[in-house]
């Protein structure tokens, strides 16, 4: 039809056109068929195919829980099960009715979240958060709170994204990238610290515990802050003792008191000691003339290879 009111060297590209309108209409009404067929006459689930779906109903939590299982997955899963949900807002909770497919309903009641200042964070928190903002990142931050087993005003843990929300509610302003230390002294966080040392995180914990190493934390659960002045790195690094420094139990005799006791004195730095290495083993060497106490008499005059009690 498109020809005809054409000039002559266009026709072969209106004819073209007509061609593939007229296929393009076929093929329309080729789906438009089959959709009315289909309709009409349902496909039926082979006998195969209803076996499996009564093996996967009957582990339907199975097939929930798999690793395989996506998202997507379980949404189209509880689409095929469910034929609405209907909800109803009470004064003080949801009423929820679910309709399945089958036309069995399911009713529960939820209770209502508290609105308006009941949903705030703690002002406790708050402070916390701000004071901790000056040195540690969102990330750091939400740490923190959760080894103090803090919550937002939703009762949720905290994660990067609600400090960061917290802070910009409360124009809180966000930490330096970077916060300036002396690479020698630090100050240095646990696991740094147990590096400069050469010990392990746990015994330098242990230290941290019984006062042997000195370090602050801004708040429970924060990174520590240990300074490690050069006096502190030679009590603690395990290099050579001075001789005549006794172990802890030459001193316990030597000052007449219990090994806990020197322990203590030596922890509180009432007695000079220092971390020493023997063998593979790390121990305490006391320099037993430092002491104030009485002393009870001098056991011995040479030790030869003396015990090693371990720090």
């Amino acid at each position: 039809m498109f020809s005809r009111t054409l000039e002559p060297e266009n026709r072969v590209v209106a004819r073209e056109l007509e061609r593939r309108w007229n296929v393009k209409l076929e093929e329309r009404e080729r789906v438009r068929h089959q959709a009315e067929q289909a309709l009409r006459t349902p496909l039926l689930l082979s006998e195969e195919e209803l076996k499996k779906i009564h093996l996967l109903s009957a582990e339907l939590r199975a097939v929930w829980e798999a690793p395989t299982t996506t998202h997507r997955d379980r949404k189209r899963l509880l689409r095929c099960l469910i034929e609405e949900v209907q909800l109803r807002t009470e004064e003080k909770h949801y009423h929820i009715r679910i309709v399945w497919k089958g036309g069995a309903t399911t009713e529960r009641e939820v209770l209502r979240g508290k609105g308006g200042w009941a949903q705030r964070t703690s002002q406790d928190t708050v402070v916390l958060v701000r004071q901790l903002a000056r040195e540690f990142d969102d990330a750091q931050i939400a740490r923190i709170l959760h080894k103090q087993g803090r919550r937002s005003g939703l009762g949720n843990p905290f994660t990067q994204q609600s400090v960061a929300s917290l802070r910009a509610k409360h124009r809180i302003a966000k930490s330096p990238q970077t916060i300036a230390k002396d690479p020698f002294e630090g100050p240095f966080t646990a696991d740094e610290a147990a590096r400069e040392l050469g010990v392990t995180m746990s015994t330098a914990h242990r230290w941290l515990r019984e006062g042997v190493l000195a370090g602050e934390q801004l708040t429970p659960g924060a990174p520590w802050r240990i300074v490690l002045t050069e006096e502190v790195r030679q009590r603690l690094s395990g290099g050579e003792a001075p001789a005549g420094w006794v172990g802890l139990s030459e001193a316990a005799k030597w000052l007449g008191l219990s090994k806990s006791h020197v322990a203590y004195l030596v922890k509180t730095a009432k007695l000079t000691a220092v971390q020493a290495t023997v063998g593979k083993r790390r121990c305490w060497r006391i320099d037993v003339n430092s002491a104030t106490y009485a002393k009870q008499g001098r056991l011995f005059d040479q030790m030869t290879n003396p015990h090693c009690e371990e720090a």
